[in-house]
């Protein structure tokens, strides 16, 4: 079970009663605040254009790897107007809405040429939700109906669920893109080439030292945090090799017997951006871990990997989605981004402030976003174990 997260509807955050979930902020943030942008296109005089926010790559062919950037320093999107407990919903998309490269290539409108559905997939009305929110900064916007569907708008539910449940519809986007041409595989979707990773758990027979390898795909990694104080010694314990024995033995294939052996997870292809969730409700009662869990602005994930090479594998903060409560039955969420020209910001429904990345690393955090450092990147990965100095993401790409 360690090896992916469970995804089931109405698991996780669970249903708060009427009135219990999403309840206001002393900032008062489930009130919009500002004009409301309409769901329609609008003129956007005097902001920046679609083409000031372009794809690095012409499409996205079987085999070829998406390479996608900012162009220029972007700042913050709009707030998001919540429309009853819809918290939940407004915090999950302005990470998604700030992830550079998934940003960049749904305002290109590659998917929108090659839809099949005629522009009412999920992958569509991310495409149309990003491109006005991006384009509408300082206003208030009401989040897609149609991204809502299945979910309640008077209840409280999980945020987690609702962006892995969001980037599943958008995956069934690019592969329904994808079955004209005869090529409907996962690899050559979007989606699976900015989140998607796999995972290698490897057995080795205490006896004939004989391995056997099985690889099972990501798109987020979730980390038990009953007896971890960061991040880091999270995943230390999550790769940490597992012993085989007595009942639970490995049957192994050379010896033809129940023997001793290790087991144990690495990750063997890193995403390009790593979701991490940090398991803090409890899965009978839903009560919450509400215990500090420290994490870093910028993460070496070469420790964890199935083949150790020399030099770091750096990760950048950009998304921090927090939930405020003490069960997941009622409470608040909201999120910190770090926008395009390296600010950060506090998204909280339609309340959008500028904050010191001293505030964004100090939440009491549920989901954490990282991208991948690149050449594009700007600055080498010397930053890795500081706080602070990390370079900004204007100019991430996902070329590899």
């Amino acid at each position: 079970q360690r090896m992916r997260s469970l995804h089931v509807r109405g698991w996780g955050c669970g249903k708060a009663p009427k009135g219990q979930g999403c309840r206001a902020s002393a900032a008062g943030a489930d009130a919009p605040r500002g004009p409301s942008v309409p769901e329609g296109p609008s003129p956007a005089v005097g902001r920046p254009q679609r083409g000031d926010l372009a794809p690095g790559s012409a499409g996205l062919a079987p085999g070829q790897k998406v390479a996608l950037s900012w162009r220029g320093p972007w700042g913050v999107g709009a707030g998001l107007q919540n429309l009853g407990n819809t918290c939940y919903v407004n915090a999950a998309l302005q990470c998604l809405s700030h992830t550079p490269p998934l940003a960049s290539w749904l305002v290109s409108r590659q998917h929108a040429t090659l839809c099949p559905a005629g522009g009412s997939c999920t992958l569509c009305a991310m495409r149309a939700h990003v491109t006005r929110a991006l384009l509408h900064a300082g206003e208030v916007i009401r989040p897609r109906k149609d991204l809502l569907a299945g979910f309640h708008r008077h209840q409280q539910e999980d945020a987690h669920e609702f962006l892995m449940f969001t980037l599943s519809g958008m995956q069934q986007g690019c592969l329904s893109a994808s079955q004209p041409s005869g090529h409907a595989s996962e690899d050559t979707g979007v989606v699976r080439q900015i989140f998607g990773g796999t995972w290698r758990s490897r057995i080795q027979c205490l006896h004939c030292l004989g391995v056997s390898d099985t690889f099972e795909p990501y798109l987020d990694i979730s980390l038990d945090i009953t007896a971890a104080q960061s991040v880091e010694q999270a995943l230390r314990e999550l790769v940490k090799p597992e012993k085989l024995e007595a009942e639970n033995a490995y049957d192994c294939g050379v010896c033809l017997r129940k023997v001793p052996a290790t087991k144990r997870l690495t990750l063997h292809r890193t995403s390009q951006v790593l979701v991490l969730v940090l398991k803090r409700f409890t899965q009978l009662s839903g009560a919450k871990r509400a215990q500090e869990v420290r994490y870093p602005q910028c993460l070496d994930v070469q420790p964890y990997t199935s083949e150790r090479k020399a030099g770091p594998l750096g990760y950048v903060l950009y998304a921090v989605l927090v939930h405020s409560g003490w069960s997941c039955e009622r409470g608040h969420y909201f999120c910190y981004v770090r926008a395009g020209n390296g600010q950060w910001y506090k998204m909280d429904d339609a309340k959008v402030t500028a904050c010191d990345e001293t505030a964004a690393l100090s939440q009491s955090a549920y989901v954490l976003l990282y991208a991948r450092e690149g050449a594009g990147c700007g600055r080498p990965p010397k930053c890795l174990g500081r706080w602070g100095n990390c370079p900004p993401l204007a100019a991430f790409s996902t070329a590899s």
